[in-house]
C-alpha cells in the first residue's frame, strides 16, 4: 500500500495554526493586511527582516505560518488567501507592543484593520470603571462573560484615531493557558473576518443601480416577446446577457467570499459562549444589529444577480422557442410545397403513361412484324399471322399497361 501524495500536506494543514499558551498580564496588537499583489516569498522575506529587528527566535515555520518569540515578545504570522495577519504580543506587560517604524514604512500590503487587546488577571486591584473610562471614554461599551464565565471582555468596536485599532479589554476569571490563547485568537479573528466580509458592502451598494436597470430592461423586453419579431429581440437580449455576465463576473467572487467570512464571524462569536451582563450589550447582539444588515445587503445583491440571470435565460429560451416554431412552420410550408410538386409530377407521369404504352406497343408490334416477315416464307401463312398480330394489338397494349402499373405501384403509394 502506498501513501497518498497529499497526505502529509493535509495533516500539516490541520495542525498548521496551533493555539498559543497565554496567561495574564499581556498586551496584544493584531493587524490584518491585504496582499496588494505581493508575492508570498517577498512577504516572508519582509517578516524575516521584522523578526531580526525584534530579535525573535523561531518556534514554528511553515510556508504560510510563522511563529517566534523571546522573553518579552511573541510574533505570529498567518498568510490567508486575500490577506495576512500579524499578531505581536508583549508578555507579562499591559503596555502595547510597537512594530518598528522603519519596518512599517516598507511593509508590503495595505492595512485593513487591527485590534489592541489588553489581557489582565481578575485579581488585579485596578478599578473596573476606571479601566473602562481610561480606554473607552464616553463610548458605549459592549461586554459579556465568555468561555463559560471564566473570562470577561469589553470593547466599543471604535477604531482609535491615532492607530486605527479597535481596543478590546479581557479579564481572566480562571482561564487555562490554551483556553486563553483560543479566546484571544477568536477575538482577533472576529475583528479581521468582519472587516474582510464588509469589503463586499461598497460593491453591493455600487451594483444595485445596475441591477435595477437590468431588471427594468428585462421586464420591458419580456412584455414585447409576444408582439415583436424574435430577430428584433434577440440582439437586445444578447446585449443584456453580456452586461449581466460582466456584472456577475465582477461580483461573484467578492460576494461568495463575503458569505464565507460572515459565516466565520458568526461561528467565532458562537465559540465565545457569551453570557449576558445586565445593562451591557453582548458582542453577538452588537453584530446582529450592526453587521446583519450589511450581510443581508450583500446576500440580496448576489441573489438578485442569480435570479436575474435565470429570468434572462427563461426569456431567451422563450424567444428561441418562437424562432424554432417559426423555422418549423417554414419547414412545414416547404414540405407542403414539395409534396404538392411531387403530386403534380405524379399526375404528369400518369398522363405520360398512356403515351409510353402507345409507343411501346408500336415498337413491340413492329418488332414482332419484322420477325414474322423474316421467319415465315409462305406468303399466305405470313398474311394470316399478320392479321392475327393486328387483332392482338389491344391485348399487347393491355399487358404493357398492367406491367407498367405494377412497376409504378410503389412510387404512387410513396
Amino acid at each position: 500500500m502506498r501513501s497518498h501524495p497529499l497526505r502529509e500536506q493535509i495533516i500539516a494543514e490541520v495542525h498548521a495554526r496551533p493555539f498559543q499558551m497565554l496567561q495574564a498580564p499581556l498586551a496584544m496588537r493584531h493587524l490584518a493586511v491585504m496582499y496588494d499583489d505581493t508575492p508570498l516569498e517577498a512577504l516572508r522575506d519582509s517578516i524575516h527582516q521584522l523578526t531580526q529587528q525584534l530579535k525573535l527566535t523561531e518556534t514554528i515555520s511553515k510556508s504560510r505560518f510563522w511563529q517566534g518569540e523571546n522573553e518579552q515578545l511573541a510574533l505570529r504570522f498567518e498568510a490567508h488567501h486575500e490577506f495576512y495577519t500579524l499578531t505581536l504580543t508583549a508578555l507579562n506587560s499591559l503596555e502595547l507592543p510597537q512594530l518598528p517604524a522603519e519596518w512599517l514604512e516598507t511593509a508590503p500590503g495595505r492595512f485593513l484593520c487591527g485590534a489592541d487587546i489588553l489581557f489582565r488577571d481578575h485579581e488585579t486591584n485596578a478599578d473596573e470603571n476606571a479601566w473602562l473610562e481610561q480606554h473607552f471614554g464616553e463610548n458605549q461599551v459592549n461586554s459579556s462573560m465568555v468561555m463559560s464565565k471564566v473570562g470577561q471582555i469589553w470593547t466599543d468596536f471604535y477604531p482609535r484615531e491615532d492607530t486605527g485599532m479597535v481596543r478590546v479589554l479581557v479579564e481572566d476569571h480562571g482561564l487555562q493557558l490554551r483556553q486563553a490563547g483560543r479566546l484571544l485568537q477568536r477575538i482577533c479573528e472576529i475583528e479581521t473576518y468582519r472587516h474582510v466580509a464588509l469589503l463586499a458592502l461598497p460593491l453591493a451598494n455600487k451594483v444595485v443601480p445596475d441591477i435595477n436597470q437590468l431588471e427594468t430592461e428585462l421586464v420591458e423586453l419580456s412584455t414585447r416577446v409576444s408582439s415583436e419579431e424574435p430577430s428584433v429581440l434577440l440582439p437586445q437580449l444578447m446585449d443584456l446577457a453580456e452586461r449581466l455576465e460582466t456584472l456577475s463576473a465582477q461580483t461573484s467572487n467578492r460576494f461568495s467570499a463575503a458569505e464565507a467570512y460572515f459565516t466565520l464571524v458568526n461561528k467565532r462569536i458562537a465559540e465565545l459562549r457569551e453570557t449576558r451582563i445586565e445593562g451591557r450589550q453582548t458582542v453577538e447582539q452588537f453584530m446582529d444589529r450592526r453587521l446583519d444588515p450589511a450581510t443581508r445587503t450583500c446576500r440580496a445583491a448576489g441573489q438578485r444577480i442569480e435570479q436575474l440571470s435565470r429570468r434572462l435565460a427563461r426569456t431567451t429560451q422563450l424567444v428561441r422557442s418562437q424562432v424554432d416554431l417559426s423555422v418549423e412552420q417554414q419547414n412545414r410550408d416547404m414540405l407542403s410545397s414539395l409534396t404538392k410538386r411531387a403530386g403534380e409530377q405524379l399526375q404528369l407521369q400518369a398522363k405520360l403513361e398512356s403515351f409510353s404504352i402507345i409507343v411501346v406497343t408500336y415498337y413491340a408490334f413492329d418488332l414482332i412484324d419484322r420477325t414474322l416477315r423474316n421467319l415465315v416464307e409462305n406468303e399466305e401463312h405470313r398474311h394470316l399471322m399478320e392479321a392475327g398480330l393486328s387483332i392482338s394489338v389491344p391485348f399487347i397494349a393491355l399487358l404493357l399497361w398492367l406491367y407498367i402499373r405494377r412497376l409504378l405501384r410503389g412510387v404512387g403509394e410513396d
